[in-house]
């Protein structure tokens, strides 16, 4: 091999190097979130409201999803060891309610298909794009095909999203998140509420005409 060939790699190699640890570097500051750039929440218990407000803040992130992880991670560290407990059995109580045969079978059609897990996932994904987006779908699964961007394409899943609040009681109170005083009552109902979902494309066209419109023939 020729010593221009070899000095030929080299460059091209301290390049690749130099490009890798600047994208490092770059996505590293990236995910540094300023304090100015997260929700503070007075003293007291934490209210509903103020659970959304928190949400919806972090929400302004949902195109890079680890941003959003940071920002709502930062804004709950600065709340008490009580007050983020509050805000998980909010987020678990908000799971509950969204426990439902309708919006699964809208998960089940924009996902092309939902487990037991994958449903979770979606719920998590929900409720992380904020109280407005969560409210409509939750109410009216089939208006979700509304509110998806033409092309948008991969699942519609956030399971870390589930994780932050824990992970934020833990770094607070240097214990362990299983010790949250609310985790031990966290259960969810064996089967979904409403109407069981059908599989059959008939009963799902039917169910859910604009989704079905949408995702159907996938």
């Amino acid at each position: 091999m020729s010593k221009w060939i070899i000095c030929g790699l080299v460059i091209v190699a301290v390049a690749a190097f130099a490009i890798r640890t600047f994208g490092i570097r770059k996505l590293e500051a990236q995910t540094d979130i300023p304090q100015s750039a997260v929700v503070a929440i007075g003293a007291g218990h934490l209210s509903k409201q103020e659970f959304w407000a928190l949400v919806d803040h972090s929400a302004a992130f949902e195109a890079h999803p680890e941003l959003q992880l940071k920002n709502l991670e930062a804004s709950l560290e600065r709340l008490t060891p009580d007050q983020i407990a509050e805000f998980e059995q909010m987020f678990d109580e908000t799971m509950r309610q969204s426990y439902t045969w309708d919006l699964w079978g809208a998960a089940y059609l924009a996902n092309g298909g939902a487990s037991d897990d994958g449903f979770e996932y979606f719920r998590c994904w929900l409720i992380s794009k904020g109280r407005a987006v969560y409210e409509t779908v939750v109410a009216n699964p089939d208006s979700l095909a509304d509110l998806l961007a033409p092309g948008s394409q991969g699942d519609l899943e956030f399971e870390d999203f589930a994780y932050v609040a824990r992970h934020a009681w833990a770094a607070k109170t240097r214990r362990d998140w299983n010790d949250m005083p609310v985790i031990a009552n966290m259960a969810y109902d064996t089967e979904p509420k409403g109407t069981p979902l059908s599989e059959n494309p008939s009963a799902l066209a039917k169910r859910y005409p604009k989704l079905w419109n949408r995702f159907g023939g996938n």
